[in-house]
């Protein structure tokens, strides 16, 4: 009985599924239909539908590659995706989607997308900073999305570059189809109580590749602080200052305190001799600031230091890897008797620096990174200047010149007497009572002078008298009077070779010069440019020979050693 129950019910539903099969509301779908006869794309491409109704089997076929569909076949009702690639041509270009039946046309879709416009554009157009910072924070980048190659052209609205753009690329290698590149641009803090403002211009290599459109990127600069002409006008350049350096030693700097109680700034008194003038008192008249970290030369803010006497610099992190020009604004100070830019990285001096000429009086470059002695370096220049040092111009520390070329930025101070007149030069500053060129790369002979040649004069009287000291022999023999107020000087711990001159070993003061420690020794275990060994034919083994001509001399610097009790 169950068996024949089971085959009624399942008669029963075909029944009902061909009943419901032979409705007469079911649509039948004749013909072949796509709801659009035409696809427009943009550049980037994308996916486009197309709404197909066909009462038979079609087939779909894109007749270039940069066009997919998708299903490619079907029948009654489908929906079609259209996936179209991004463009690598600047021009529109076209193409068609055939559909067909049984080897028929049934319908043709065009396609058309448009290029790329030749472009340049950054995801920023304008950027505000501030005025100051710390160097590395000194710095902004933007994203630059381009199908051209471009150059970076800044444009200033004031005469100075204040803004550098490191070294980057783009490569395109899709064609027109846009890349991305960042470009990173450092800054310089602005040293003006106004706001400035840089056009930064991206302008196509090529000129056929100019877009339509100029692309520039606006940076406006905030205003520094003001520094006005009076006390407190001095105490916030030598904060801006500070804080341009880098310094990581406090040196006695507090903006919560006094001024006259930080222990780097010493101030005009009334009673100072050499006041300036009345308006000078209170002012700074001293500034010594030491361990900072700058790729910069002085700050442009030590002009406000108006009545400045002394400048001390001293100790800049990795000085060897750095070529820094001082800056140009120190040559603005009226009343610098002493500067001291020293362990700085300078490698050039500014410009106008014999501005300073007419006051300067101690010039301390040691342990720098110059190349040769400054030609503006001379006694015309700075008539009043008496101490000078340049000693430990060493970028590199080698003990072969042989192999001096091989260093891309040179080795520091390298200076070969037998091809330079350099230190020959130096040697005629008769003003000059200190004189120290320690520990560079000095090679050569250290030069000789004949009296009557070049205007070499003799000693005279009158320069014994001065000193009150009885040298006879050195006016009776005629000796070069070379370097005759000369208190220091040092040339140990060079290349030298050769004889020691006779100006110099019977020099008025050579026994004030402590020969055996700053004068004789030469750099050990080295060789200069011709491979000789450094070191002097005729160092005296003792002051003996000095005794014999100045007779006089020897109770005030033989050494006694007898005690007494």
């Amino acid at each position: 009985m169950k068996k024949i129950y089971n085959i009624y019910v399942a008669l029963l539903g075909i029944v009902l599924v061909c009943g419901a099969a032979c409705t007469p509301d079911t649509p039948i779908i004749e013909g072949f239909d796509a709801d659009t006869s035409s696809i427009e794309a943009k550049a980037e491409g994308g996916e486009f539908n197309i709404a197909i109704r066909s009462g038979e089997e079609w087939t779909a076929v894109a007749s270039e590659p940069w066009v997919m569909i998708s299903p490619a076949n079907g029948r009654g009702e489908v929906k079609c995706i259209v996936k179209i690639d991004s463009t690598l041509v600047n021009d529109t270009r076209t193409t068609h989607i055939r559909f067909s039946a049984s080897g028929e046309l049934l319908r043709e879709v065009a396609v058309s997308q448009e290029g790329y416009a030749k472009h340049i554009t950054p995801e920023q157009e304008e950027y505000s900073i501030s005025a100051s910072a710390n160097r590395a924070d000194r710095w902004f980048e933007t994203e630059i999305v381009t199908n051209v190659d471009f150059e970076v052209v800044p444009e200033y609205g004031s005469g100075e570059d204040w803004l550098t753009v490191e070294e980057y690329s783009i490569t395109l290698d899709r064609g027109a189809r846009p890349r991305s590149t960042r470009l990173h641009f450092n800054w310089k803090m602005n040293p003006e109580a106004k706001e400035r403002v840089a056009y930064i211009h991206l302008v196509a290599r090529n000129s056929e590749d100019e877009p339509a459109e100029p692309t520039v990127i606006t940076v406006r600069q905030q205003a520094a602080p003001l520094i006005e002409d009076n006390r407190e006008g001095d105490s916030l350049a030598i904060l801006t200052i500070y804080e341009k350096l880098e310094c990581w030693g406090n040196n006695g700097i507090s903006s919560t305190e006094s001024m006259s109680n930080w222990s780097c700034v010493r101030l005009w008194e009334a009673t100072d001799k050499g006041l300036p003038e009345a308006a000078a008192i209170g002012r700074v008249r001293d500034l010594e600031l030491s361990y900072f970290n700058t790729e910069e030369g002085i700050p442009q803010e030590i002009k406000y230091l108006k009545y400045l006497e002394t400048l001390s610099l001293f100790g800049n992190v990795n000085t060897m890897l750095k070529s820094i020009e001082m800056g140009e604004e120190v040559c603005s100070l009226d009343h610098l008797k002493a500067l001291r830019v020293a362990a700085y990285g300078i490698a050039t001096l500014p410009k106008n620096f014999t501005k300073l000429g007419d006051t300067l009086e101690i010039l301390d470059l040691n342990s720098n990174n110059l190349v040769a002695i400054p030609e503006e370096l001379n006694p015309e220049n700075f008539p009043e200047l008496t101490s000078l040092n340049l000693a430990s111009n060493r970028r590199v520390s080698t003990s072969d010149l042989r192999n001096s070329s091989s260093y891309e930025s040179g080795i520091g101070m390298h200076i070969d007497t037998r091809r330079s007149n350099d230190l020959r030069r130096l040697l005629r500053w008769d003003a000059l009572e200190e004189l120290v060129l320690s520990y560079n790369y000095i090679e050569g002979s250290i030069p000789d002078f004949q009296v009557g040649v070049d205007g070499v004069e003799p000693y005279r009287s009158e320069d014994i008298a001065e000193r009150g000291d009885t040298l006879l022999w050195a006016v009776e023999s005629g000796l070069a009077r070379i370097l005759p107020n000369m208190k220091h000087l040092t040339l140990n711990l060079n290349f030298f070779t050769g004889k020691l001159p006779d100006w110099l070993l019977y020099h008025p003061r050579l026994l004030e010069w402590n020969t055996n420690i700053l004068l004789y020794p030469q750099q050990e275990s080295s060789y200069d440019s011709e491979g000789n060994v450094p070191h002097f034919d005729n160092t005296p083994s003792s002051q003996e020979y000095y005794f014999e001509k100045y007779p006089l001399m020897r109770g005030r610097f033989e050494f006694n050693d007898e005690i007494e009790l």
